[in-house]
């Protein structure tokens, strides 16, 4: 008997072993799908039989500590995230040791519950121990340590503390330059931040190096003429132009225009910043018989974008039945897109075609409104608009 007993030890032991790994696989199934309340149950309950197993204090319960922490973070429990990320944490060290890099995967996370908490010394605290655990394992100029770096300056970042978050940018792009090279595009999200920052500090000067540095990387992957190079030079024009460096600022602006009009097309409105920003800097060099056509063409792209926008709320209103409220945008509408002038071509913003479709949009309406003469007269009209083209 005594033998049977001790043959059927570890038959119990793999079947309490498959219970937990069921219960965690289950709860790992509801949390892809959202439902963290439902996989909240199933993971203590798999807390309690792994404890069972292996005893509460057993290095072997941080995973689904781990996972529980973060379904208590997912319903902004942020405090029951902290004990639990905290538990999980004492258990590693005392398995491993406090400077084990094992630690830095509850370290990270109970930084974010910290910021959850709004306290920012202890989120801080823990930023720090992980850099610190990372350089004492793989030395000052790992590229981990880079990331840690870039962390905890976007930790500053959030709040204004640009004198700290500028150093930990700075020694993650070092890191990154004698690891990686220094085209590689693993700065870009380095060096980004670091302008971002110079310029909100008005240190035009020194965000230009950073700005520069980016649209060479970004240039090299993805070649002169992309929109990926285009938002950096637009934003290196912006810098000059906040310089008063309205010559410097031009050609970048001439550059990015015909970037922006292949991406999005010549007759989109969000085309009118750029036009507006080349428009500007033209001007304020007494360029202004050149300013004049990109502010003509800037404007009347405006109003394309606001007759749209009435057409969409008159077509609204009249599916819900308000006929007088649609007739109304109609109205606004055809005003609006009457006084879009014509273009020469290249500069076109659709301004024929936009108001053919009010004059046929609103013409529907009044079909609808048995009011059949003068809808017949507005399509008229957009037939005389078809011949002219």
């Amino acid at each position: 008997m005594r033998a049977l007993i001790w043959l059927l030890a570890p038959v119990i032991a793999a079947a309490a072993q498959e219970d937990w790994a069921e219960l965690r696989q289950k709860s790992e199934l509801l949390v892809t799908q959202g439902r963290y309340a439902d996989a909240e149950p199933l993971l203590l309950q798999a807390v309690s039989l792994e404890e069972k197993e292996f005893g509460p204090d057993d290095s072997r319960l941080t995973p689904v500590l781990d996972s529980l922490a973060a379904v208590y973070r997912a319903q902004g429990r942020n405090a029951d995230a902290e004990s639990v990320y905290l538990r999980s944490l004492h258990l590693l060290e005392k398995a491993a040791g406090p400077d084990s890099t094992d630690l830095i995967a509850d370290l990270k996370p109970l930084a974010a519950v910290y910021v959850a908490l709004g306290r920012n010394s202890d989120a801080e605290k823990s930023l720090l121990r992980v850099i610190a655990i990372r350089q004492k394992a793989k030395g000052m100029d790992d590229l981990d340590v880079a990331s840690d770096c870039a962390a905890l300056a976007a930790f500053y970042i959030d709040r204004k503390r640009f004198a700290v978050a500028e150093p930990n940018l700075k020694q993650a792009i070092r890191i990154i330059e004698q690891r990686a090279g220094t085209q590689d595009a693993a700065l870009v999200p380095v060096l980004d931040p670091l302008a971002a920052i110079y310029v909100q500090q008005k240190m035009f000067n020194q965000a230009e190096g950073p700005l520069r540095h980016i649209i060479s990387i970004q240039e090299g992957v993805f070649g002169p003429g992309s929109d990926k190079v285009a938002g950096y030079v637009d934003r290196l024009a912006m810098l000059f132009y906040l310089e008063k460096r309205y010559a410097e600022a031009e050609p970048l602006y001439r550059r990015t225009l015909p970037v922006w009009e292949s991406v999005l097309g010549a007759d989109n409105p969000e085309l009118a910043t750029t036009l507006d920003n080349l428009a500007v800097v033209l001007a304020a060099q007494e360029k202004f018989a050149a300013a004049e056509p990109f502010y003509r063409r800037s404007q009347a792209l405006r109003q394309k974008s606001n007759v749209l926008g009435l057409n969409n709320l008159a077509l609204v209103l009249q599916g819900k039945g308000d006929n007088p409220g649609a007739e109304t945008q109609f109205k606004r509408a055809l005003q609006l897109a009457e006084r879009i002038p014509a273009l020469p071509p290249g500069q076109s913003v659709g301004e024929a075609p936009l108001l053919d479709t009010t004059l046929r949009n609103y013409a529907a309406l009044l079909h609808d409104l048995k009011r059949d003469e003068e809808a017949r007269k507005l399509e008229d009209r957009a037939k005389g608009l078809k011949a002219e083209q």
